[in-house]
C-alpha cells in the first residue's frame, strides 16, 4: 500500500483504505522536512489502516519537486519484513557461529600457551630438585669431612700427647740412666774433677728428670674435665709447694679427650709461668662453659721480673706459650694474655666444644 501525504501531514492519496482524518506526527514531520527517512515496524494497523496480521516495515521518505531540494509532500509505502527478518537471523547466526568459532581458537591457543608453560614448569622444577639433590649430597659430603677433619685435629692432639709421652720415656730410659751410671763412675775420678762433674751432672740429671716428667701426662682417660684441670693444678703444686686457687665451675661432665688433654697443658704451662716469673703469687684457675666453649683464665698478681734462684725454680715447663698457642689454634681456639690493672697477668683460652661431643661418653 502507498499512501502521499501533504507538508503538513494529512492524507492526501492512498492506495488502500485509510481515515480521512489520518495525521502524521509532528516529530515525524519535522525529520520528513529535514530530509531524513522515518522507517519503523508496522502491525497494520496505524493511521487507519485496515490491513492487520502481517509484519511490515512502515517507510516515510520526503517527495522533491524535480531538479530542486523543495519538499512537495511525503510518500508512505510498506515493506514485508519477511526478507529482512530472515537476512537479520542469518546474519546473528553466523555472528553466534564467527565467535564460536573466534572463542574456540582462541581457547585452544591459550591451551597450547598453558601446556607449553606447564612443561617448562615442569622441566625447571625437575632441574631445580636434581639441582636441589646435588646441593643436599654436597652438603651432606662437605659436612662428612668437615667431622673427619674436626676428628683428624683431635686424634692427632691426643697422638701428639702420646708422642711427647714415648719422648719423656725415651729421655727416662735413655740419657737419664746414661748420666745416673756416669755419676756412679765418678768415684774413680781425682775429687777436684769428680766435684765438678757431680755438680753438673746432677743439674743435668734434674733438668732432664723435669722434662721426662713434664712431657708425660698423668692418666686422664677416665677424668672428667673438672678432674683434669684439677689433676693439673695438683700437680703444679706438688713440684713447686705454692697453692693456687680455683673455680671449677659450669663445667660438663664429658669432653672430647683432646679438649681435655689441651686443658691440662694450658693451666700446666700458663700456672708454670706463673711461678717463674711472677713468683706465683696470687695463682688463680678459673674455668667457664657457655655457648659450646670452654674458657680457662690462669691469672697471678706478682711483679713481671726475672725468675728466682731458688732450687724450686730451676723447673721448667717442656712447652712454651707459642707452643701452647699453636695447640690451641690447631682446635680452632683462641689464646690471649693480657696484663692486669692491679698487676700481674691474665692468660685466657677459648676452646670451641660441640653440643654433640658433649654426649660422647668418656672411655
Amino acid at each position: 500500500m502507498i499512501k502521499i501525504w501533504s507538508r503538513t501531514g494529512k492524507l492526501i492519496y492512498s492506495t488502500g483504505k485509510a481515515k480521512e482524518d489520518a495525521q502524521l506526527q509532528p516529530s515525524q514531520i519535522d525529520r520528513l522536512l529535514r530530509g531524513q527517512v522515518v522507517v519503523s515496524p508496522h502491525n497494520g494497523d496505524s493511521h487507519g489502516d485496515e490491513e492487520s496480521g502481517q509484519r511490515s516495515l512502515e517507510t516515510y521518505a520526503p517527495i522533491y519537486k524535480p531538479g530542486t531540494n523543495t519538499i512537495l509532500g511525503f510518500g508512505e509505502f510498506y515493506e514485508v519484513s519477511f526478507s529482512l527478518d530472515r537476512e537479520i537471523q542469518q546474519l546473528r547466526y553466523a555472528t553466534w557461529f564467527l565467535i564460536l568459532n573466534v572463542a574456540i581458537l582462541i581457547g585452544f591457543l591459550l591451551y597450547l600457551t598453558i601446556r607449553h608453560a606447564s612443561h617448562i614448569i615442569s622441566s625447571q622444577q625437575s632441574q631445580l630438585e636434581a639441582n636441589l639433590a646435588r646441593a643436599s649430597a654436597l652438603a651432606k659430603r662437605n659436612n662428612m669431612l668437615r667431622r673427619a677433619a674436626d676428628q683428624a685435629r683431635l686424634n692427632a692432639a691426643v697422638s701428639n700427647e702420646s708422642y711427647l709421652a714415648r719422648i719423656g720415656a725415651d729421655l727416662h730410659d735413655g740419657p737419664i740412666q746414661m748420666l745416673s751410671l756416669l755419676i756412679l763412675r765418678l768415684p774413680d775420678e781425682p775429687p777436684e774433677l769428680k766435684a765438678q762433674l757431680e755438680q753438673l751432672l746432677q743439674q743435668t740429671l734434674a733438668e732432664l728428670r723435669d722434662l721426662s716428667a713434664g712431657l708425660v701426662l698423668p692418666e686422664i682417660r677416665d677424668l672428667s674435665p673438672s678432674d683434669t684441670i684439677e689433676a693439673a693444678i695438683k700437680r703444679h703444686e706438688q713440684q713447686t709447694g705454692t697453692i693456687v686457687a680455683r673455680a671449677l665451675v659450669d663445667l660438663p661432665d664429658q669432653m672430647p679427650e683432646a679438649i681435655r688433654l689441651c686443658a691440662f697443658r694450658v693451666v700446666q704451662e700458663a700456672l708454670m709461668n706463673a711461678y717463674k716469673h711472677a713468683h706465683g703469687h696470687n695463682q688463680r684457675v678459673e674455668t667457664r662453659f657457655s655457648a659450646e666453649t670452654l674458657d680457662i683464665m690462669i691469672s697471678d698478681s706478682g711483679p713481671v721480673g726475672d725468675a728466682p734462684q731458688s732450687g724450686a725454680s730451676q723447673q721448667r715447663s717442656p712447652l712454651g706459650l707459642k707452643g701452647l698457642e699453636s695447640r690451641v689454634k690447631a682446635l680452632r681456639g683462641s689464646l690471649t694474655v693480657m696484663a692486669q690493672p692491679q698487676g700481674g697477668l691474665l692468660l685466657k683460652v677459648l676452646l670451641p666444644v660441640r653440643r654433640r661431643s658433649l654426649r660422647t661418653r668418656v672411655e
